[in-house]
């Protein structure tokens, strides 16, 4: 096969490909991988570089928070150790910098800036200089340890994804995986010595569409000595031993599927593990530059290798397990209950093998033995161990900006700490938020991260954050604005946020809870959860306590739509009745909050996924995802039952009664708004979007509805690299005529959207910005409109404005430079207050 460049474009409806899995009972995090030649990428969604703090849109009602603060490490893409094992360091493509921790304390050692997406990552023998591999700007940025700071940028190849330095640290060789080059560079004057071509590489793409995540990473050569690199090109079928003095290379013909490659301890053996079917493990004579053996395995090798000090020994993935291949005999170990892992790496003194993957599987060599698991936390993509010490780290990537550090020598192995892999606060991959009922406060939640974080709309300023369990998903805050509730997928207990101080109470309940909700008089929170039992916990939030029984539903899950929802829950207005969507068996469970208990469950078709209520709570309305129906259910009689099943467009998700006989849907499949005429039992008009919705909400004393679309697109291939944009908007659509008539553009894609009772605030969470839009829909005519009554401009704006600009407020700040108070401000005012309200 004959790699040809080419340039992907995917477009994602709010960062969602079409191919996203939809219906999955457990809500299990999912994750795909896939191995390709790299000058062929299908897909990649990295987020946009985030803005640095809060963006005042002047004009459009829309402002950016950014959740968390910075120094971020934000998609790790490699790790390295210095060599005298003193600091870890870790590239991160998304925030752009290397991020380093003290080996031994653990604590942050320093944030190093870099002028691209930081793909790899490798440190001089002295530790004094780092290079880092760039895929999207085709540079290289050489870095000072000392000062930490870019030193040059070095343009080379298309998308540079591999970066190694000689063992005299005078030289690194940078493998371009697009056009198949090496580019060798001097260090120390920052210049290419030479390009080699003809070197191949491949990539691994993983992705998991909740966050979304994605992680990329390619084949690695190695330094054999001063003067030679070593590469196994799985799909030229060849182990390319390369000269970077001369740029002579020797090729040796291998089999194919070269999955792995490693160099003994010894620096005598390369060994390559050949996957799928071909079944081979080739032990290259690194003197020779020739093949040594063969050896045949009975098994499919599905990853990686590592082998021991003299090669004498081999660990090799397998499906789901690992074993351990005696290289003089071919004798292979049994399978080993490591599950899957995406790389293995030798310990410094090359007796035993640490599995990067869920596990942490710890392998001794001499007896064959699975020793420990000693991560059991998160799957983690990408590692590296000390040099000198039993030390390893690893870091996850389509799961959180995480990093465990793992012992290696104890019997078992110890970890010694899970933490992100930037420093706190972390506001990472925001997928869901809520608006108080007042709007007075908007929080979002960092399903990365597991924080939370509290905005003052007002005062348009971040105020505090909170940390969660693990995996956080639905939120709810209480009517007084004092408190929120948050559900962990991840973790046994839901977490209560005192949104004054900003502390986190976790309260006990079981795993997977996916949504929230609070009684109206603030008494109780409601937390479903959709495994090991489904049901839903009822807490007390004078004690923070679980109040009753779990009561059991229908089956809940993932079930699709943009960044894979869970199976949908709703209060009614007056906090009677819970109607919990049990999407695997068909029903909604209504249950009694006063007696709490179950009322009944009532049949629906094929696959509920999302519930609402009429104003008056007499009417329940379940989106039938799988048959294309709005299920109206009346619950006005002895017992709640099917009133009707109404066709609608494809995918139905949120739905809104406008209280006038009419019902909007979100058609999530068909890009549209749907208007289903109760009275009929037929949706009667379509409103076009043009993109998936991922927000709904009705203000019909208002005549407006609000539906949230965004689009988000990442090119990799051809002569971009990588490169990634993303927009996002709210339509405003008026519910007399059903035409859409204002947009307020956000600059982010939205996951969702969470009004006020007034429908006059909404916060919009934007997971690959990593923050969240607020935006105001109160009436304001213009900046210069700010106090009541909006709409006019009068001497109270006046006032407003000279209070503001005296106390510094952010809403006086009006021209640029913005974070400067002077008269260009004053005169922005005058100009903005002497044009008047349309």
């Amino acid at each position: 096969m004959t790699p040809t460049r080419m340039m992907i474009a995917l477009c994602l409806a709010s960062a969602i490909p079409a191919h996203a899995p939809g219906q999955n009972p457990d809500a299990d995090p999912v994750h795909e991988r896939v191995y390709l030649p790299a000058s062929e990428a299908p897909l990649a969604f990295p987020r946009t570089e985030r803005p640095l703090g809060p963006v005042y849109a002047r004009g459009s009602g829309a402002e950016f928070f950014f959740t968390g603060q910075l120094p971020e490490g934000d998609a790790p893409s490699g790790v390295v150790y210095t060599h005298d094992g003193a600091t870890i360091i870790i590239a991160h493509r998304e925030s752009r910098n290397l991020i380093l921790w003290d080996a031994a304390t653990l604590a942050f050692a320093g944030e190093a800036p870099v002028s691209g997406a930081a793909q790899a990552v490798d440190v001089t023998p002295d530790g004094a200089t780092a290079v880092v591999a760039c895929v999207d700007t085709d540079s290289v940025s050489i870095v000072d340890m000392g000062t930490l700071s870019e030193t040059d940028i070095v343009p080379v190849g298309q998308s540079p994804g591999v970066v190694k330095i000689s063992p005299a640290g005078d030289v690194a060789a940078v493998g371009n995986a697009f056009d198949s080059t090496v580019s060798v560079i001097d260090i120390a004057t920052g210049t290419v010595l030479r390009t080699i071509a003809g070197v191949g590489f491949s990539q691994t793409l993983s992705f998991s569409p909740e966050a979304p995540a994605t992680s990329l990473s390619y084949s690695e050569f190695f330094f054999i000595d001063d003067d030679r690199v070593l590469n196994a090109d799985r799909f030229g079928g060849e182990a390319q031993f390369i000269d970077v003095r001369t740029g002579a290379v020797n090729r040796v013909p291998i089999a194919s599927n070269a999955n792995d490659l490693t160099i003994s301890g010894d620096g005598t053996t390369g060994v390559i593990a050949h996957g799928s079917s071909t079944r081979l493990i080739t032990l290259l004579d690194l003197a020779g530059e020739s093949i040594g053996s063969v050896v045949l395995t009975s098994f499919d090798i599905f990853g990686d290798i590592a082998v021991n000090t003299d090669a004498t020994k081999a660990a090799v993935v397998v499906l789901n397990a690992t074993r351990v291949v005696d290289l003089g005999s071919g004798a292979a170990g049994p399978e080993l209950p490591t599950s899957g892992l995406n790389d293995l790496l030798t310990t410094s003194d090359g007796n035993r093998v640490l599995g990067v993957g869920y596990s942490g599987a710890l392998i001794d060599m001499s007896t064959g033995f699975l020793v420990g698991l000693p991560n059991q936390i998160v799957s983690c993509q990408i590692g590296a161990v000390s040099p000198v010490t039993s030390q390893g780290t690893l870091c996850s990537t389509t799961f959180g900006d995480d990093m465990v550090v793992i012992d290696t020598a104890p019997l078992g192995g110890t970890l010694l700490a899970f933490q992100r892999s930037g420093p706190e606060a972390e506001g990472d991959r925001c997928r869901t938020g809520a608006m108080s009922p007042d709007g007075s406060v908007a929080v979002g939640v960092s399903i990365f991260s597991d924080t939370l974080t509290i905005i003052d709309p007002t005062s348009r300023a971040v105020t505090g954050f909170a940390p969660l369990g693990m995996r956080p998903s639905g939120v709810a805050i209480s009517p007084d604005a004092t408190t929120a509730v948050v559900a962990n997928l991840d973790s046994t207990f839901a977490t209560v946020v005192d949104l004054a101080s900003a502390t986190s109470t976790n309260v006990p309940i079981s795993t997977r809870g996916s949504q929230a909700a609070i009684s109206p008089d603030g008494a109780y929170a409601y937390v479903p959860v959709v495994a090991s039992g489904d049901g839903v916990w009822r807490i007390n939030l004078g004690t923070n306590t679980v109040d009753g029984p779990k009561l059991v539903t229908g089956n809940m899950g993932g079930v699709g739509y943009s960044y894979s929802q869970s199976s949908g829950m709703a209060l009614s207005p007056d906090g009677s009745v819970l109607a919990v969507a049990g999407s695997f068996d068909d029903v909604v469970t209504f249950i009694d909050t006063a007696g709490w208990s179950v009322i009944n469950s009532v049949a629906t078709g094929d696959f509920p996924t999302w519930l609402a209520f009429s104003a008056d709570s007499q009417t329940c309305y379940a989106a039938v995802k799988n048959v294309d129906q709005v299920a109206v259910i009346d619950l006005s009689g002895a017992l709640p039952a099917l009133a009707d099943t109404i066709g609608v467009g494809v995918q139905p998700w949120h739905m809104a009664d406008l209280g006038d006989g009419r019902l909007l849907v979100n058609n999530w499949n068909s890009n549209t708004i749907g208007v289903i005429d109760l009275g009929l039992g037929a949706q009667t008009a379509t409103i076009a979007l043009g993109e998936y919705c991922t927000g709904l909400f009705a203000d019909p004393d208002a005549g407006v509805a609000y539906a949230a679309t965004g689009t988000s697109t990442t090119t990799i291939g051809g002569d971009v690299g990588w490169a990634h944009s993303e927009d996002g908007r709210v339509h405003v659509i008026d519910l007399a005529s059903l035409v859409i008539t204002d947009t307020i553009e956000l600059g982010v894609a939205p996951s969702m959207m969470s009004f006020d009772s007034a429908g006059n605030r909404a916060v919009l969470p934007a997971p690959q910005g990593d923050g969240a839009v607020v935006i105001d829909v109160s009436g304001a005519c213009n900046v210069a409109d700010l106090d009541e009554p909006f709409g006019e401009l009068d001497f109270s704006d006046v006032l407003a404005f000279l209070v503001a600009f005296g106390s510094m407020a952010p809403e006086a700040d009006l021209a640029e430079p913005i974070g400067v108070f002077d008269f260009s401000d004053v005169l922005a005012f005058l100009s903005a207050f002497g044009a008047g309200c349309p």
